[in-house]
């Protein structure tokens, strides 16, 4: 817990730094020709553009663009954690917003969909509220009407801001597949989710246009659970173990591809609005939320 502490502190502090070094371009330099003006006068040229630079990177914090801010929310929990965590995904009832909430209520995420369906944009959320006049922290497409193959992007890449990069790329945290599967006299809804490959040191390389691994590949790392037939009911079933409280067609699970009934991440309903949203290594927060999200369209 203190290694974990110590890493997002230097993050924040190299992103304070970053804040303070766009104020000294201010100040230092070549003189006139080159834009620059005299400590002084800082504050007092509202039309020189280079002055806020500062409190746009303030302002890209605020949105939850800062290391430590959203990268948060991407970073699954331990492998070695041997529970899940427990989250609940609250829908608007007019369905124009969703928002992610943890154990104790507080609200961690809010999505707001396209007219379409076909687009989802993430805010992190600041006092419950989503900041949207600051934009999106994360989105996620559809790549077609059919709405059967999504992507899921961080619109600033928290490895390049890590790195001090002048210019932050975009980083694709996630793809997912629909497709329908003929099981019994039924048809079910299956999803498999398509993650970075892994790199030596355990971690996932970076899908990122400016800092990424130019030989990075998506691998198959989540499936859908299959249900079973029940003859009797003439219905499928699938054991969601006391999770799930309301049938729906939303309700879902994801298990390990390479090692079937090992669930990672399980959706369920449980009000008319609420669904419980269970997930744990190698999904983080908002790739979990937008795993259920995609299946917004299952009727």
């Amino acid at each position: 817990m203190v290694q974990s502490l110590e890493s997002r502190d230097s993050k924040d502090l190299a992103w304070y730094n970053k804040i303070g070094a766009a104020v000294k371009e201010r100040v230092q330099g070549g003189g006139k020709e080159d834009g620059c003006i005299h400590p002084e006068q800082v504050g007092n040229v509202p039309d020189e553009p280079r002055q806020w630079r500062g409190f746009e990177l303030a302002e890209a914090m605020e949105q939850g663009l800062g290391p430590g801010l959203s990268s948060s929310h991407v970073e699954p929990p331990a492998q070695s954690e041997p529970k899940d965590r427990r989250l609940v995904v609250v829908r608007n009832p007019n369905r124009t917003s969703y928002s992610l909430q943890d154990e104790a209520g507080k609200t961690m995420l809010v999505a707001k969909p396209s007219q379409d369906g076909c687009r989802f944009d993430f805010f992190v959320s600041r006092d419950g509220q989503p900041p949207l006049s600051l934009g999106p922290s994360f989105t996620m497409v559809a790549s077609n009407g059919s709405r059967d193959q999504w992507s899921l992007t961080s619109n600033r890449c928290d490895k390049c801001e890590t790195r001090g990069k002048r210019q932050c790329g975009q980083r694709e945290l996630m793809r997912l597949c629909h497709y329908v599967e003929t099981v019994g006299d039924g048809q079910a809804f299956c999803m498999d989710v398509d993650l970075p490959s892994l790199a030596e040191d355990g971690s996932r390389t970076i899908m990122c246009e400016q800092c990424g691994d130019a030989s990075a590949q998506w691998g198959m790392d989540l499936t859908a659970r299959r249900p079973k037939w029940n003859p009797k009911h003439k219905s499928l079933t699938l054991d969601f173990n006391g999770r799930c409280s309301m049938a729906s067609a939303k309700n879902f699970q994801l298990e390990d591809s390479s090692n079937p009934g090992k669930v990672k991440l399980l959706y369920g309903k449980i009000a008319e609005h609420r669904f419980t949203l269970d997930h744990r290594y190698p999904l983080g927060a908002v790739q979990a939320f937008g795993a259920a999200l995609s299946t917004s369209h299952w009727k």
